[in-house]
This record gives structure tokens, C-alpha cells and sequence, in this order.
């Protein structure tokens, strides 16, 4: 049953980050260890956002922002069966998908151990439209801000 409301969770959590960009700074510091897991079964997790300029920016167990963590950080997705989907369509639309990353300004001092495992699965990440960008990130360090949308209020949002 805690499996499934945290499914359930991840979920709406994931979903609220498809309604549109806020601008904000979020600046995250966990001073210890850290531990992100994501464990997935015949499940389907989908975040879309549509129209011009959408975004559509899905994390599972990772880190995104101006995050600092003093110690250890392990973040892992697993799943069986299912699909983990992330879409934006629409013109300058962006879609950025995160499973068990780090994306942006992120300093861990000490150990960080990233695992995705998905078996009998599939991870999709789409966007489509004039001028649109998919970013996708499995179990790995991304600091390109290049491949961030263009935004006048910076990133990220």
C-alpha cells in the first residue's frame, strides 16, 4: 500500500510540473546523505504539456537547480513493465526528462551514486514543434545550459 501512494505521489507530483513555468530560484542544501529511489511496476508515468512555448519537465529521484548536498547522494529509478513518458508539443516547446540525475547547478561533496534500471520498459521523451528541444538525463550529470530553454527570466523554472 506505501508503494503505491508513493507511485501515486511521484505521479501527481510529476503531472503538476507539466501546468507551466514558474519563475523561481530554488535553492536546495542537505547537509548528510541523501537518498532518492523510485520503484515502478507495470506502471505507466506520463507528463505532457501542449501549446506554444509549453514545457514539460519530469523528475524521478533527481536533482534539478541550484541543489548542494554535503555527503552522500544515491538516487535510483527502477520499473518492470510500463512506461515513464515525458512530452511537450507545440511551437519553442521544451521537454526535459530526469531519471536519477543531477541537472544544473548541483555540488555534492562527498560520494553521489546514480542508478536506472528498467526492464520490460520503455522511456520516452518527445517534443515536437518549430524550434522545440528534448533533453533527456538517465542516471547521469547534466550542466549544459545551452540546452535549457530560452527564457528571459532564467533557469531554472
Amino acid at each position: 500500500m506505501k508503494t503505491l501512494a508513493f507511485i501515486a505521489l511521484s505521479t501527481l507530483a510529476t503531472a503538476a510540473l507539466a501546468t507551466g513555468p514558474v519563475a523561481s530560484n530554488p535553492e536546495i542544501s542537505i547537509t548528510g546523505n541523501s537518498t532518492q529511489s523510485v520503484s515502478l511496476t507495470s506502471v505507466s508515468v506520463s507528463n505532457n504539456s501542449t501549446g506554444a512555448k509549453s514545457e514539460a519537465f519530469q523528475n524521478l529521484a533527481s536533482n534539478t537547480g541550484n541543489v548542494s548536498i554535503s555527503g552522500n547522494s544515491v538516487q535510483t529509478v527502477t520499473g518492470v513493465g510500463g512506461n515513464v513518458t515525458n512530452t511537450a508539443s507545440g511551437s519553442d516547446a521544451y521537454a526535459s526528462q530526469n531519471l536519477s540525475s543531477n541537472v544544473g547547478e548541483v555540488t555534492i561533496s562527498g560520494n553521489s551514486q546514480q542508478f536506472t534500471a528498467m526492464f520490460g520498459s520503455s522511456v520516452n521523451n518527445l517534443s515536437s514543434g518549430s524550434n522545440s528541444k528534448a533533453v533527456q538525463n538517465i542516471a547521469s550529470n547534466n550542466a549544459c545550459f545551452t540546452c535549457q530553454p530560452t527564457k528571459t527570466s532564467g533557469w531554472p523554472h
